[in-house]
């Protein structure tokens, strides 16, 4: 009885946790492939997607700090201040010393980026309707809790 128990067990463990069962490896792809489209949409205008996120950010909320940014986009501090590297010296954004922590920055956006996310903007908003065609406002709506739900279970097993 033992035995068979255990074979069980084993069988489902086998059966269910090869790692292309695993929700990662499932629907990074989807992720990618969403992201290589945009890419491509943007080429025309020199700005990457992850550059794209951070300055439409910018372009929302000038005067946002580089912490607020990394949590708005899900990126680490480092990388949001590589990306801003580049956005400077493409003379899309502005930084200006925080009189109330000088050892952060506010972070401006120039016309030129104004006019770049005002130019790009539709493409982002068709692309969204283009991969989310056949999708239910509801279906979409049960999508946002469930990848909710997986964060804050990452976000848990993080602080474990």
């Amino acid at each position: 009885m033992l035995q068979q128990l255990f074979n069980k067990e084993v069988f489902l463990l086998i059966e269910f946790s090869p790692p292309n069962q695993s929700i990662g490896y499932k629907y990074s792809p989807i992720f990618r492939q969403i992201s290589t489209l945009f890419a491509n949409q943007l080429k025309p205008f020199g700005i990457t997607p992850e550059q794209w996120t951070v300055l439409y950010q910018v372009h929302l909320d000038e005067g946002i700090n580089q912490k607020e940014i990394a949590i708005r986009t899900n990126k680490d501090q480092p990388t949001v201040t590589r990306i801003l590297d580049v956005l400077d010296k493409k003379q899309l954004i502005i930084r200006q010393i925080d009189t109330l922590d000088r050892r952060a920055f506010l972070i401006y956006a120039t016309p030129s980026a104004h006019t770049l996310i005002n130019d790009t903007l539709p493409l982002e908003l068709r692309l969204n309707d283009t991969v989310t065609a056949g999708i239910t406002d509801q279906q979409l709506h049960d999508l946002q809790q469930i990848m909710q739900q997986i964060q804050h279970n990452i976000n848990q097993a993080h602080q474990e």
